[in-house]
């Protein structure tokens, strides 16, 4: 009951706390309290984008008590009652201190811990594949099949679906709560296809209100990880907590999440990354999240793979993996698509400065931004896999050389990346295999992170 009573009580702040229209919290409230911190706290000006990835741990605790400070002075926007959820001070040291440092998924051979991480701690962090990237109904379970034959893929959680059955699937209608069941059982036919089946499942991927969660959430052999997408950064809605209650019910965990956005109300990469910082600290006291997730992406482009995106979470990472126990789930957007060698940098730069950074967890990857549908094959998820788990004992200086050598070969095309192939481009579809030259391109691009001085393991498929 005590974690019902936790949500309970956040609804009764969102009925009865200050009201607040969303346009003052976004164009006012945020950038205004989130630039007083960074000035209190001597911030404004600190990133070096010609060193990527921060190595400066006084910095980065300097951060983190600029955003315990953010967090207690802005606490979440709820639009559906357009008021502030507030966090005291002593409530938030409470429940500081009773953030899970550790929890487990799956079942059999299939279990894996995601533990909380320090910055290259040597600790293998947790891979989560694919993301939720749309892909015609036919092929979800040769994808997802292809994806976790890898051992390297510790649990599943996309694709998503924009059909079923043939039909559309139209938000807020049947149709969603139909996918949510729809995709139970394809999702467990790929698992058992892939001699997978027991692994864990962050939920649902194909439904992002609670329909489809209600509906489907309780099919699954518990714990599982509730996905729970905000409406954005420092805030909360009445969707999210629909699902906390269920999943708190069933026993699973929350995962609550949404991105900072350099350029938006958040405002510039050193207050992008204090905002960053007070939403993961906020999202256990206000909605029990077991896995917080705010990555920092470059609204210029919708990345992070760029050199203030990754300052930004890098920094961000670092402060908070420092200086608590939380479990860090942060996502890596790569802007480029399958069979580009652009896809295969940003994801080095990516992953090695998360992996190297604290990041306990992530959810990869977003193949040409998601933008592209079908636009993602196996290949993609072995790589980021091999390479975040490979840099976990990577020091934060040979991360930030990695990032300093690898990103001005691709920044120029930030702004107009290759979207690449789609899956029935790449992939023998029948025998899922790649194609011979993406093959090629895999080992060599495999070869070029090693040589950058990350061990890879392999993947169990193709070597």
């Amino acid at each position: 009951m005590d974690k019902h009573r936790k949500i309970l009580r956040t609804l009764d702040k969102a009925r009865l706390g200050e009201r607040v229209s969303e346009k003052e919290w976004d164009q006012r409230i945020v950038p205004q309290t989130l630039k007083e911190v960074a000035q209190k706290f001597g911030l404004l000006h600190t990133c070096d984008p010609e060193n990527p990835v921060n190595t400066d741990p006084k910095l980065a605790e300097t951060y983190f008590k600029a955003g315990w400070e953010a967090a207690l002075r802005l606490g979440f926007f709820c639009p559906d009652t357009e008021s502030v959820i507030k966090v005291d001070e002593e409530e938030l040291n409470r429940e500081f201190a009773k953030i899970p440092s550790q929890f487990t998924l799956g079942k059999g051979s299939e279990q894996r811990t995601v533990r909380a991480r320090k910055p290259s701690d040597g600790v293998t962090p947790i891979f989560t594949a694919p993301l939720s990237i749309q892909m015609d109904e036919e092929l979800y379970i040769p994808l997802s099949v292809g994806i976790v034959s890898s051992r390297l893929i510790d649990f599943q959680e996309g694709p998503s679906l924009d059909t079923v059955m043939g039909s559309p699937l139209l938000a807020d209608t049947p149709y969603e709560t139909f996918a949510g069941i729809y995709e139970y059982h394809l999702r467990k036919e790929a698992q058992w296809r892939a001699g997978r089946s027991g692994m864990g499942n962050p939920l649902v991927s194909s439904s992002s209100t609670h329909f489809g969660f209600l509906a489907a959430f309780n099919l699954y052999e518990q714990p599982q990880i509730a996905l729970c997408l905000n409406p954005a950064s420092l805030k909360i809605n009445y969707t999210t907590l629909h699902k906390c209650f269920v999943a708190n019910e069933l026993g699973g965990f929350i995962r609550s999440e949404s991105p900072t956005m350099i350029g938006g109300y958040t405002g510039g990469p050193e207050t992008t990354a204090i905002g960053s910082i007070a939403t993961d600290l906020l999202q256990f006291a206000i909605c029990g999240a077991a896995l917080p997730g705010s990555p920092c992406y470059d609204i210029r482009y919708a990345g992070n793979c760029g050199r203030h995106g990754v300052w930004a979470q890098s920094m961000a990472t670092q402060a908070t993996a420092n200086n608590s126990g939380i479990i860090l789930m942060k996502t890596i957007n790569q802007v480029a698509g399958p069979f580009t060698e652009m896809f295969f940098l940003e994801s080095i730069v990516g992953m090695t400065a998360a992996s190297a950074s604290g990041q306990s967890f992530t959810i990869a990857p977003r193949s040409a931004g998601g933008s592209v549908k079908n636009g993602q094959t196996p290949v993609e998820a072995w790589f980021n896999a091999a390479v975040f788990k490979g840099a976990c004992s990577l020091s934060l200086s040979q991360a930030n050389d990695i990032c300093r050598e690898l990103i001005p070969q691709y920044e120029k095309d930030l702004f107009n990346p290759p979207k690449g192939k789609t899956f029935r481009d790449l992939f023998d579809i029948p025998t899922l295999t790649p194609v011979p030259e993406y093959k090629e391109m895999y080992f060599k691009m495999r070869k070029r992170a090693e040589s950058l001085g990350i061990p890879l393991p392999g993947d169990g498929v193709l070597c």
